[in-house]
């Protein structure tokens, strides 16, 4: 049986939607992993997968918090040393994205250690915080434990969170990136066991400090005439404030981990320009779930780009209110 183009989407938008809400349902009661999702082989006709099944009660790998040591990386500050105004030069100078200099700035005065303190959480019994997108990726991972992630659009370290499962349950090491003053004080008071960052990522292979609205989960930074449209468009308030941005090479080289087993990446329309600051070749991403509605131009300009680096599409998903679209993509060659 044939279907047109807008049936399928509106299929598939109701069946992620469905599984959404199942597995809803059950948090806060029994917690589930990804045992039971898979992947099925579109008709013939269609290029997309969609996401089949929900959540097995299945136990195929520890599904409890698991206490670990957090990674350390030696870090040398000086008090008397600005480092803000050295900043300001290698800014304005609009250094390579692996210059030591900057490398040495952002390990010693930016990036800030895992908390050593208790969780402090609004639902502390709570293991999954995303919106489907962390089972998936877990199951696509086989469940591994000791893995590294990034999220950049950390909002508040816990709401809506794509890596605090992994932390709590996989016992993995991570750097959450957050532009928001106010969203990083709130991660900050969370005590996630992860390196943190009050910064944005660099839509361009060079730091700068940019202007950037904050409007909680709909911040974005603001650089160009088609940034300031989408805002007055969406009808958010002007809250603008000004944050330094690296590129995520950059903080990569910082902590000296250049393997990302799972890269999280919300920005709110500058995905793809971040995406074309990493260069592939030298930094190992396995997987990531990037967000692609608020994208200037074609959805598929963004997943073209990824594939051609690499990279299988394994999943597109979205929300019934429009809160969540995403693609899921898995590095060619990994197995499941």
């Amino acid at each position: 049986m044939k279907f047109s183009k807008l049936s399928y989407g509106i299929g598939a938008t109701v069946l992620a939607a469905f599984v959404y809400l199942l597995y809803q349902s059950h948090t806060g009661t029994e917690p589930h992993t990804a045992g039971d999702i898979y992947m099925q082989a579109p008709p013939a006709n269609q290029k997309a997968r969609i996401l089949q099944g929900s959540f097995s009660a299945e136990r195929r790998s520890a599904v409890h918090e698991q206490s670990f040591q957090p990674m350390v990386i030696p870090r040398v500050r000086n008090a008397s040393f600005d480092y803000k105004a050295a900043m300001e030069k290698l800014n304005e100078a609009k250094v390579s994205q692996d210059d030591p200099r900057l490398i040495q700035l952002i390990r010693d005065y930016y990036i800030e250690p895992p908390s050593v303190e208790a969780y402090h959480l609004d639902s502390p019994d709570r293991l999954e915080f995303s919106n489907g997108q962390t089972p998936f990726i877990d199951s696509r991972l086989n469940y591994m434990e000791g893995g590294f992630y990034v999220e950049c659009g950390a909002l508040n370290g816990e709401k809506g969170s794509n890596t605090l499962f992994f932390e709590k349950v996989r016992k993995w090491n991570g750097l959450l990136v957050e532009a928001d003053p106010s969203n990083y004080q709130a991660l900050k008071s969370k005590h996630r066991k992860a390196f943190t960052v009050n910064a944005c990522l660099s839509p361009q292979p060079y730091p700068a400090m940019v202007t950037f609205n904050k409007a909680f989960n709909r911040g974005r930074v603001v650089d160009n005439n088609e940034a300031k449209d989408w805002i007055h468009q969406q009808g958010i308030s002007k809250d603008e404030v000004s944050v330094q941005c690296f590129p995520l090479y950059s903080l990569l080289l910082a902590l000296n981990q250049l393997t990302v087993d799972f890269f999280s990446l919300d920005v709110e329309g500058d995905e793809l320009r971040v995406l074309k600051t990493i260069p592939f070749d030298k930094v190992d991403i396995k997987m990531m779930t990037v967000e692609y509605v608020h994208q200037v131009g074609k959805d598929g300009d963004l997943k073209s780009f990824v594939e051609k680096k690499g990279y299988d599409n394994m999943l597109q998903m979205s929300r019934w209110d429009g809160g969540v679209n995403d693609v899921i993509f898995r590095k060619k060659g990994l197995q499941h």
